[in-house]
């Protein structure tokens, strides 16, 4: 009979030599038929059944990906296994709008047990913030929602444009689960299509607990009108909104019936310097100048 420890320490190894070989039905070969795998993406273990097509998942986000050995120690039936995820995201990752090319070298330990029949449990340990600023990303920590407060994120373009708005759009829709990812995919992609045109002026986009607002200025209702009218990706996500996607929503322009100054500090004394309406730059009682800057 192989002992205890020699067991553990071969199906380990094995396991690791399946992840590296990319062969997602080797990797869940070597669990017993009860057995499951967790790391800190997943919110429930995984089945024995599940892994294969996560092994798939990893490698077609990382196609180099190997996990690199550093060292591994025995405890009776149980394996300590420290190793570093190294790859290039050139896939689809799940949470991703699109790869970032970046290459990750991650540590990371994996407690994996054993009995006779294979792996009972694989346990991942990694940190996720590490893992997102090698992928070229923000790790932020949003508040859970304190109704009547709910949490999210948002983005908005930096394009130069100054002028004053004569229009404001705003979109909102509510997802189901599993489908804010093409929401963020889509939103991007109408932006791309729009920043080009001269009369679109910027967007604030927010999203959180299954809602997306898009909040977005313009030249005049007219430019709007047109530039969304003849922008391929708005067009396909309506398309996809008439196929079922998201379960409601509202559109509309709006004109402005009153904006205030805008107003900016000194970078030489601190003062507050207010720009008339339409101008450029503001001189202040220092003798500075101070320039306006986007509306949104």
């Amino acid at each position: 009979m192989v002992p205890t420890s020699l067991l553990a320490a071969e199906t380990a190894e094995r396991y690791t030599r399946a992840w590296n070989a990319h062969d997602g039905a080797e990797v869940a070969a070597c669990f017993a038929e009860d057995g499951t795998y967790l790391d800190p993406t997943l919110p429930v273990p995984l089945p024995r059944a599940a892994v294969a097509g996560m092994v798939a998942g990893l490698v077609a986000a990382f196609p180099d990906l190997v996990f690199a050995g550093e060292d591994l120690a025995v405890d009776g039936n149980r394996v300590f296994a420290r190793w570093r995820l190294q790859g290039t995201n050139t896939g689809p990752l799940p949470g991703l709008p699109q790869p970032t090319g970046a290459r990750c070298d991650l540590p990371g330990i994996d407690v994996i047990t054993v009995d006779d029949t294979g792996i009972t449990s694989v346990v991942g340990y990694f940190d996720q913030k590490t893992f997102a600023e090698q992928l070229g990303l923000r790790a932020l920590v949003v508040p859970g929602d304190a109704p009547p407060v709910r949490f999210g994120f948002s983005a908005r373009t930096e394009l130069g444009r100054t002028q004053v708005p004569g229009a404001l759009a705003m979109t909102t829709i509510a997802v189901r689960e599993g489908e804010e990812d093409e929401l963020n995919a889509r939103t991007g992609a109408i932006v791309e299509a729009l920043a080009g045109d001269p009369d679109f002026l910027g967007i604030v986009a927010t999203n959180g607990s299954g809602r997306g607002h898009t909040f977005t200025a313009w030249a005049s209702p007219e430019a709007a009108e047109r530039a969304v009218a003849a922008a391929r990706p708005h067009r396909d996500a309506v398309a996809r909104v008439e196929d079922g996607f998201g379960t409601g929503g509202s559109t509309g322009i709006w004109v402005p019936h009153r904006l205030n100054p805008q107003w900016a500090r000194c970078p030489g004394c601190g003062g507050r310097v207010r720009f008339p309406a339409g101008a450029a730059t503001a001189a202040c009682r220092c003798g500075g100048e101070v320039r306006v800057s986007a509306y949104l």
